[in-house]
């Protein structure tokens, strides 16, 4: 297991990135709700044309045909400078706003390349990764970004070898099926498809326990919101942790099985979107009316463990990805099962990492949300965990590490 938490990773993902990054160019606020995130029926969406755009006089060629390519239109302005136009699936929406491109040249050359954003302004520091190498950020130097934050400037380096440009690294539909196909690999892991999304990709769960009759549950979701790839990371390190050799974790697979849907969007991800999935809707602002088939299929199968009696449910998670780290908490008054567990995970969290500031912001549960929808449904605590954007991905792994083994020390010490 050691291996599959490194070597695995390293190799889906292209790389862990590190390094120097730019903070004081992404200061913005945390995520809000537009006019009509609420109204989750289907509303019309404008999908991008996937195509190869060359201008054969300069020799370049630009690319959004590729799982979360997200490049509307691209202009030449002269031979060394282009325009690429990033447009969000529809509007309003939040400003998660999203680009995916690819370039390449006849001959090694240097391109200026602006990135014009409507409905939005720009959020993501540019990483770029080569066939040869594995994701960076794109140097301070080479970018910047205009006063309004509507437009992005990026020098690129380009030869004949295709450099992909993206707000974030790709952890797309086909890497997580790779990954959990990897997880699969393990006795205690069992993969199944529980539905599929609009466009027929599967909504996939993982089943992690030790024992086939465990009747303590813990429940994990993710990726609801496409562009949020850091909370992807920190999911990923989350479960190897639980799927892990350590005496803990097997003594936590002995006593609690572990539901997970690391995916809930795949037709987002896949299609480059800022937010929303087929249908243009924010699946986390559908758990009350369940409008639309990911969020009903995978509320029906966490449902279906009410069948059984004898089934107890302990903690629901669902990762996300905001400016900063910070964990969205049920309020203090209101009473949960474990009591008081988000405070005790937290606390233990603490002080494995003293170092590290748990940003905790508790709020109600009348918002439609998953956290909402855990608390609603099994009256237990629930967590949003949200990861900063351009935290270091090393230390993203470490974090969600440590997290998981504070709940499952918190967690056996109820049952233990």
């Amino acid at each position: 297991m050691q291996i599959l938490k490194k070597s695995l990773f390293i190799l889906l993902t292209g790389g862990i990135l590190s390094g120097c990054s730019q903070t004081d160019q992404n200061d913005q606020p945390l995520s809000y709700d537009p006019p009509g995130s609420t109204n989750t029926k289907d509303k019309q969406i404008s999908p991008q044309t996937r195509e190869v755009v060359g201008f054969e006089n300069a020799g370049v060629w630009f690319s959004n045909d590729f799982e979360g390519g997200r490049a509307n239109a691209v202009r030449q302005i002269d031979a060394d400078k282009y325009e690429i136009d990033i447009l969000p699936e529809n509007a309003p929406v939040n400003n998660s706003a999203w680009y995916a491109f690819q370039v390449w040249s006849r001959e090694a050359r240097r391109v200026q390349v602006t990135l014009n954003y409507s409905d939005g302004n720009h959020r993501y520091q540019p990483k770029i990764r080569t066939n040869d190498t594995g994701w960076k950020r794109l140097a301070e130097e080479s970018w910047h970004i205009d006063s309004a934050r509507t437009q992005a400037t990026l020098s690129l380096d380009v030869s004949p070898d295709t450099l992909l440009v993206s707000g974030q690294e790709l952890i797309t539909s086909s890497v997580f099926e790779a990954w959990t196909d990897s997880l699969v690999a393990l006795p205690y892991v069992h993969k199944s498809v529980i539905a599929e999304s609009r466009e027929g990709r599967p909504l996939s769960k993982l089943t992690i326990s030790n024992v086939p009759n465990a009747r303590r549950f813990v429940l994990v979701i993710s990726r609801q919101h496409p562009p949020e790839v850091s909370g992807s990371f920190a999911l990923m390190a989350f479960i190897e942790r639980l799927c892990s050799d350590t005496d803990l974790a097997q003594r936590f697979r002995d006593q609690f099985t572990v539901v997970a849907v690391p995916l809930m969007n795949p037709d987002g991800v896949d299609n480059g979107h800022w937010r929303h999935n087929r249908a243009g809707v924010d699946l986390n602002r559908d758990w009350l009316n369940f409008n639309q088939p990911e969020t009903r299929a995978v509320s029906q199968m966490f449902l279906g463990l009410k069948d059984n009696p004898e089934n107890k449910v302990y903690f629901g998670i669902d990762f996300h990805s905001t400016q900063e780290d910070v964990f969205y908490t049920v309020t203090k008054d209101f009473e949960t099962f474990p009591d008081r567990f988000s405070d005790r995970w937290l606390a233990r969290l603490g002080e494995k990492l003293p170092d590290y500031h748990i940003n905790e912001d508790p709020s109600g549960v009348e918002s439609p949300t998953s956290k909402s929808w855990f608390y609603r449904t099994f009256n237990v605590d629930a967590v949003t965990y949200e990861v900063g954007d351009e935290v270091e991905r090393p230390r993203i792994r470490m974090i969600a590490t440590n997290a998981a083994d504070a709940m499952m020390e918190v967690l056996l010490n109820e049952v233990e």
